[in-house]
C-alpha cells in the first residue's frame, strides 16, 4: 500500500515586505546556535555590536523596522550572545550564554521593549571558557542547561542562581543539545570523538553513549518521542550531509542511516512531534526541507522542499501552539537573512480551513504552562508537559500568568545574617547601656 500522508501537499508562504521584519541588519551568526529564538508573542535575534545585543521585537510589529525606535536590544553581558532562547513558559524572559562565560537570565516589560535592557535579572558564573549553547528544560520551571567549551555541561537553578550540578564526561566541546519530552534525560553529540551522549544531567548519570558521525563537523541531535527515537544530522567522512535515526531499544546500530545530499552547510534539525514532521534547514542557503518520519520499513519519507534565493544566515521554528489553525499553518520558520527576519508559514491546503477546524492536523500540543517546580525536578520528579486543544472554541480564558520570583542566593542570604546579627549585638548593647543606668 503507497504511503499517504495529510501533509504530502505543504507548501511555504511567505508575507509581502509589510508582514516581514525588515532594516533588522548585521545579525551575528557564529558559533553553533540557530542565531534566532521565537515564543508564542515575540521574536529574537543575535546582533553583531558592542556586548552581546539580542534583538527581540513583538510578532505583530512587522515592516520596516529602525533600530532605537521600532525595536530594542537586551544587551547584559560583555562578550557575544552565542545562544539565547525565551523562557518556555514566561514570555518575557530570556536567557542567554556568552562568550564572556556567564549565562544570563533577563526580564523584559510584558508589552514588550520601550528601551533596551542593559541589567540581567540573573547572572550566572562558573564556566572557565565561552559559553556557546543553553536549553530551557521542557516541563520543570526555571531550569537551565549549559555548554561550554571547558567541555562542561552545568545544570542551573535559576531562582537561586545555584549551578547544581556539573558534568565533565565529554571528551570534547559539545556541538549541539537537546532534552527528552520529559526532561529526564539530556542528548549531546560532541565533537573531539563524535559520539552522541545521553545522561540524566541531575546526578550525571549516563544512560548511552556511542559514536554517531565518522566526521568531526558539526552535528545536530533530536529526540523522536513519537516513535521512542533519537536522531543526529552531520557528515560523512567524503564531507557529504547525513541523517541517522537510532530506536532508543537497541542503539548498537542506527535504524535509518542515508546521505541527504552534498551541502556544505550545516544542517538544521526541527522535529514536529505533532504532524511527525522533521524540518531541514541549512545555515546558508535559501531552502527548507519537510519530510515525516512513520514507524514503517521505509521510516523517512521526503515531503518537499520551500525554496528561495535569499539565503538563510539562521532562523527558528515558532510553538506550534501558536499557529493560525484557520490559516492551516502547521508550522512557521523565522528566517533570519543579513537585513532582515522572514515568517514562512508551512500550510496544508484545504478549502474548508478558513471555516472549520481541522481536528485531524491539529492534535493537543504543549501548553506553555511547567509540570513542575525546579524543586520537584531536582529532588527526582519527571513529568510530561502539559498539553492544550488547539481549537479555538477550547480555549480556557483567565489563565494564571506565570511569574518570576528570583530567590536569594546564598551569597545573599549570609550577608543579610551577617547584617541581622550586627543589630542585634547594637540592640543587645543598647538595651544593656540602658540597664545599667
Amino acid at each position: 500500500m503507497p504511503f499517504s500522508s495529510k501533509f504530502r501537499h505543504v507548501y511555504g508562504e511567505v508575507p509581502k515586505l509589510d508582514g516581514q521584519y525588515c532594516d533588522i541588519k548585521k545579525p551575528y551568526t557564529s558559533g553553533e546556535g540557530r542565531y534566532a529564538a521565537a515564543n508564542t508573542k515575540f521574536w529574537a535575534t543575535s546582533k553583531a555590536s558592542g556586548g552581546g545585543p539580542i534583538n527581540v521585537c513583538r510578532h505583530d510589529k512587522t515592516g520596516r523596522l529602525v533600530q532605537g525606535k521600532d525595536i530594542f536590544v537586551v544587551n547584559v553581558q560583555k562578550g557575544k550572545a552565542l545562544d539565547f532562547d525565551f523562557h518556555p513558559f514566561i514570555p518575557n524572559l530570556i536567557g542567554s550564554v556568552s562568550e564572556d562565560c556567564s549565562v544570563a537570565v533577563t526580564e523584559f516589560p510584558v508589552e514588550g521593549l520601550t528601551e533596551d535592557v542593559k541589567q540581567a535579572s540573573c547572572l550566572m558564573k562558573g564556566h572557565q571558557k565561552k559559553t556557546h549553547l543553553m536549553k530551557w528544560h521542557p516541563t520543570a520551571n526555571n531550569i537551565i542547561v549549559s555548554a561550554s567549551w571547558d567541555k562542561c555541561i552545568k545544570l542551573w537553578n535559576v531562582e537561586t542562581q545555584d549551578c547544581v550540578q556539573t558534568y565533565e564526561g565529554l571528551p570534547g566541546a559539545a556541538l549541539s543539545m537537546a532534552w527528552n519530552k520529559d526532561g529526564s534525560l539530556l542528548a549531546l553529540t560532541e565533537k573531539a570523538k563524535k559520539l552522541l551522549v545521553t545522561y540524566d544531567p541531575r546526578s550525571g548519570e549516563e544512560a548511552m553513549k556511542f559514536q554517531c558521525m565518522d566526521s568531526s563537523k558539526s552535528s545536530k541531535v533530536f529526540w523522536v518521542p513519537t516513535y521512542n527515537w533519537i536522531g543526529c544530522t552531520g557528515f560523512t567522512k567524503q564531507a557529504k550531509r547525513c541523517l541517522k535515526i537510532w530506536d532508543l531499544k537497541d542503539t548498537s546500530k542506527p535504524i535509518y542511516n542515508e546521505i541527504v545530499d552534498q551541502q556544505s552547510s550545516v544542517l538544521m534539525p526541527f522535529y514536529d512531534e505533532e504532524s511527525h514532521m522533521l524540518f531541514f534547514h541549512g545555515k546558508g542557503e535559501g531552502s527548507v526541507m519537510f519530510n515525516e518520519l512513520v514507524n514503517d520499513k521505509r521510516i523517512f519519507y521526503n515531503l518537499g522542499m520551500y525554496r528561495d534565493t535569499e539565503p538563510q544566515k539562521g532562523g527558528c521554528f515558532v510553538p506550534k501552539r501558536a499557529m493560525r489553525v484557520f490559516n492551516c499553518e502547521v508550522a512557521r520558520y523565522m528566517k533570519v537573512t543579513r537585513d532582515s527576519v522572514i515568517p514562512v508559514s508551512f500550510r496544508v491546503p484545504r478549502k474548508a480551513g478558513a471555516e472549520i477546524f481541522q481536528e485531524d492536523i491539529y492534535p493537543d500540543c504543549a501548553a506553555g504552562l511547567p509540570s513542575m517546580t525546579a524543586d520537584e525536578y531536582l529532588g527526582g520528579e519527571n513529568k510530561m508537559p502539559i498539553t492544550k486543544s488547539m481549537n479555538p472554541e477550547n480555549q480556557e480564558d483567565g489563565a494564571a500568568a506565570i511569574k518570576f520570583v528570583k530567590k536569594q542566593t546564598y551569597a545573599e542570604l549570609s550577608k543579610e545574617n551577617e547584617e541581622l546579627k550586627a543589630t542585634i549585638a547594637e540592640l543587645e548593647k543598647q538595651l544593656a547601656e540602658l540597664q545599667g543606668e
